[in-house]
This record gives C-alpha cells, structure tokens and sequence, in this order.
C-alpha cells in the first residue's frame, strides 16, 4: 500500500511538474513572438520615417532579399530561447528549438488606393495639425543660361513695333512662359529622369469606396502633408539632396524635369488668371480706349477698317493675357498678387506689353502667393495622380542613398508565424504526442496607431 501510494504521489508531482513546465514554456514562447514581431518592426526604413513621417518595413531589405525578415525573426527567437554556457552546450530548465519562422505580408504601402499611406497621413495630420516643419526659402539656387533668359521677339510686316502686341504674346506662348517669368533663384534643370518602373507607371490602383465626405477630409489632409514634407520651387522643407527640386509641380504635373513642371504650372497659372483679368480689363475704359486707339492705327496701315472690332478685341486679350504672364512672374519673385484687378492694382501698361521681361509692375501687399496657387492646383488633382507621384518621389530619393529600394516592397503590416519545439522532461502527457512538444505561434505586427 505504502509502495502503491508513493507511486502515485511520485507519479501526480511529476505530472504536476511537467504541467507547470510546459505552461511556462508555452508562456516564454508568446511572449518572446511578440519581442520579435517588435524587434522586426524596429527595422523600419529610417528616410522614409525621418524626411516623410511614414513607418514601413523594406521586406526586400536594399535588396538582399525576403529572406532577410525570416532569419531576424529566427536569430531573435533562438538568441533568446537557447541558454548556451561557455562551451556552447545548451543547458537550462528548457531545451527549445525553433524549427520555422515566416513573416508573410499584410499589406504594402500603395494597397487599396494608398490606404495605409493614408492613414499614416491623418495620424501625422491628427498629432501635428500645425506642421513642425518650417519651409525654407529658395535664394539665389542657380543663374540661368543665356538661352533660358534672353527673350527678343521679331517684328514682322508693316505694322510698327510697339503697337500690335498679339504676335509678342503669340513667341510667349510658342517660346513658353518661362522666358519672360524666371528669375536667378528658381530650379531651372532641365535633366530629364526616366519614369518608367517608377510607381506611377507600375503599381495598380484599386481604391477602397468611400464617401464625399470622406474624400474631402483625406484631400485636406493630404495636402497639408504635401505642404509639410515637399519642396516648391520658392521653398524647400530639408536641405537633403532631392532628385527634383520642384517636387510640388511634379505632383501637379508628372513631368520628367524640373524646367518642364515649373513650365506646365505656370501655364496652369496664366490660365487661373486670364479669365479674372480678361473680364477686369473689359470694364477698364481707359484701357479699352487705348487698345481702340492700336486697332485704328493696325487697320489704317493694313488697310482693313472692317475687322476694327475684331482687332480691338484681340488686343484686350492679349493685354489680359501679357497681365497673366507678368503675374506669373511677380509669383515666381515671392511676391503677392491680387485676386481681381483694377486699374490701381493693374501691373502692365500698353507699351509694357512689348517689354514683359524687364519690366517692373506694381507690387501688391495683398492677394495669393505662389504656393497657394499650388494649393489650388493640387485641389484640382485626382487622388491617384498625387498619391502615385509622392511614391515616385520618395523612391527618387531614397534611390540617391540606396539604389536597390524599390517602395513597392514596403509594407505596413505582416503576419508572423513561427514553430517551436521543447523537449519533455518531466511525463510524456497524454494530449501530446510524440518525443516533443511543439508550440505554433501567430502574430501580427501593425506600423498603423
């Protein structure tokens, strides 16, 4: 009796034993997934967090490949689950093993229409509504070419110069708006990049329904991001190399160069503008006056008195225009420009229209600058287009650092799995079967707040 009652007080405390054992196995190996899935998190790629607020680990890791993400996660589980004395001989209460581990993707950055990057924006928006950032003005970034400055408009035919402003307002617009509006500290390069392979032209877009209302607070919000971490060609947000230095007009435009999206906005500008001053010029008398005055002198030389009204009329349009273009160049000087004009606050004069380079107007203390004109431009952009185009920009300039990142790599979310097996010690219990236990494990880790 003595004999079966020890056995039996012998046999309950191993069980017990080995209950608590594997218990605390059990509970050393979850809680050491979480370290890892944190440990992995801590990887984040360190630009993207530091010039644009946005966490996203690189499963390609520069290149070196997927499997870089499972061996972390593995030498973090074994590093920290194996006792290992000076000899390298395993010892300890436990004996673990760690058989797999696998990080799967969850989601990319560009998933569902951008979502994760999305959220990330309204957290940044949520935690620093008012941007920490400060925007640094541009002075002086590089003296433009002779090609790019000079501006000389032929005249033609027999109408003296300085008296039909249409053809010159026709070589601006054939020559491009930039001619007669730069200035010594706008980024003028003309380098193209190749947008091919970029995400614009290479990552699908399926965006996640929304509603108005919703769509209107992430075009808010999106724009106050926009603002807060990309450069303009009068300003600049960091003082790191970028490959282009007017990134605001590449999300307005898509172009391949610097000159070619500050060319396209200041056309988008001039075409803001030309209706407002077309109808203020149209109610100007004295203005109309002196435009009649042009067209009489055009149809006495050409012998046309019948198209005086169409003459007339193109001169104005031209004024209106010439007006838009000087515009443009006061913006691209820092300086303000009124919404609606008046005869107070009109820049050109007639004869300034032949002479819109070098001509000085009225500085106004009142009205848009440059970049609200951006603001507005981005207003009118399709979600697609900017968010597309602000991974091509984050991937431009990373690649300045690492050439091998690619941001279609990066995701936001993942799911650990992982299998580890521990010896039995104690009693072979009966709910599990075979020389080892084994523990699955699956967690998730999340760059989203």
């Amino acid at each position: 009796m003595l004999t079966l009652l020890f056995f039996v007080l012998l046999t309950t405390v191993l069980v017990s034993l080995e209950i608590i054992r594997y218990e605390q196995a059990k509970g050393r190996v979850n809680h050491l997934a979480v370290g890892a899935v944190e440990n992995l998190m801590a990887d984040y790629q360190p630009d993207m967090a530091n010039w644009y607020d946005i966490y996203t680990l690189d499963m390609d890791y520069l290149g070196q490949g997927k499997e870089v993400a499972n061996n972390r996660v593995w030498n973090y589980l074994e590093n920290n689950l194996l006792n290992v004395d000076l000899l390298g001989r395993e010892r300890g209460f436990y004996h673990f093993t760690v058989v797999d581990a696998q990080v799967e993707p969850v989601k990319y950055l560009y998933d569902e229409g951008c979502l994760p990057l999305k959220e990330q924006i309204h957290n940044w928006v949520v935690e620093s509504f008012v941007p920490t950032k400060k925007r640094i003005k541009r002075e002086n970034i590089k003296k433009m070419s002779k090609s790019q400055s000079s501006f000389d408009v032929p005249i033609s035919g027999t109408v003296p110069e300085g008296v039909d402003p249409r053809g010159v307002m026709d070589e601006i617009k054939r020559l491009g708006i930039l001619t007669v509006t730069a200035n010594d500290r706008l980024p003028l390069s003309k380098e193209s990049h190749d947008l091919e392979g970029l995400p614009s032209k290479s990552l699908s877009w399926n965006p996640v329904s929304s509603t108005i209302l919703d769509k209107a607070q992430e075009k808010t919000e999106l724009e106050l991001y926009i603002l807060g971490h990309f450069q303009s060609a009068l300003s600049m947000t960091r003082e790191e190399e970028t490959a282009y230095s007017n990134e605001i007009e590449y999300l307005i435009t898509g172009k391949s160069s610097d000159y070619d999206c500050l060319e396209r906005v200041a056309k988008e500008i001039v075409a803001l503008r030309l209706p407002i001053n077309t109808a203020s010029i149209m109610k100007d008398s004295s203005k109309k006056g002196e435009a009649g005055v042009a067209a009489g002198i055009i149809c006495a030389i050409t012998i046309q008195p019948e198209i005086y009204e169409e003459v007339k009329q193109g001169i104005l349009l031209a004024w209106a225009f010439g007006e838009s273009v000087a515009d443009v160049k006061s913006l691209l000087q820092g300086e303000k420009v009124p919404l609606v004009k008046n005869s107070d606050n009109w820049k050109l004069s007639f004869h300034q229209l032949f002479s819109i380079k070098s001509s000085q107007g009225k500085e106004s203390k009142e009205g848009l600058e440059y970049e609200d004109y951006l603001k507005l431009l981005l207003m009118m952009r399709s979600e697609k287009h900017l968010y597309m185009r602000m991974l091509d920009l984050m991937e431009l300039n990373i690649h300045l650092k690492y050439p091998e990142f690619q941001i279609e790599n990066c995701i936001t979310s993942y799911h650990l799995t992982s299998e580890i097996d521990v010896d039995r010690r104690f009693y072979q219990l009966p709910f599990q079967k075979g020389k080892q236990y084994k523990f699955y494990i699956a967690q998730d880790g999340n760059y989203q707040f």
